[in-house]
């Protein structure tokens, strides 16, 4: 009869660790900052980010664009110097990093070989959904409908694509996982 209870014990202890991961990861990964302008349901809302810079990499797959990416900041760059993670990694036709404020293309580490673009994202208004749980293409398309049915029955202008932000590694738990689909907007004064 003991090893039901060690097997529970043993099954809590590692569902805690998974989640202090996963909340010790929230918690310390810088975001950009954002002004919410307004809310138009519990899950969708309009923001205002400042300027951004964002280092890029064709999107050929999630884990080989990610590991391009990754390599740069982690230190595989011509100065052999870390960059700090940021959230969320944004997935359209590209992946993108954020990076840390006040790190522009000119004084951010020249890459080592990597085909890394650097691109200045200027200041803009984003409508965005949130959910939890796995990006797959049909979460995806389904939570993008739903952002652009909200955004049209509000009578308000989108501008380009809609794209996908995920704010956790992988290793966080699915349930604790922030994810987005955000589309640029346009607000009429």
């Amino acid at each position: 009869m003991k090893w039901p209870h060690i097997l529970a014990g043993t099954g809590g202890v590692v569902l805690s660790l998974w989640m202090g991961w996963g909340i010790y990861l929230i918690t310390t990964t810088a975001r950009p900052p954002h002004e919410v302008v307004k809310h138009l349901s519990a899950d969708v809302e309009i923001r205002q980010y400042q300027d951004q810079t964002w280092i890029s990499a064709a999107h050929t797959s999630d884990d080989a664009s990610f590991m391009v990416l990754a390599s740069y900041i982690f230190g595989r760059n011509k100065q052999e110097q870390q960059v700090a993670m940021t959230a969320p990694v944004i997935t359209d036709e590209k992946m993108s990093f954020i990076l840390p404020e006040g790190l522009t293309p000119e004084l951010a580490p020249t890459p080592e070989g990597q085909a890394i673009d650097f691109s200045k994202v200027p200041a803009r208004t984003l409508a965005t959904i949130q959910f939890s749980w796995w990006t797959t293409p049909d979460r995806v398309e389904t939570k993008t409908k739903a952002l652009l049915d909200v955004l049209a029955a509000n009578g308000i202008q989108t501008q380009g694509r809609a794209f996908l932000m995920r704010y956790n590694d992988p290793w966080t738990p699915p349930f604790m996982r922030r994810n987005e689909v955000a589309i640029e907007v346009v607000l009429s004064d």
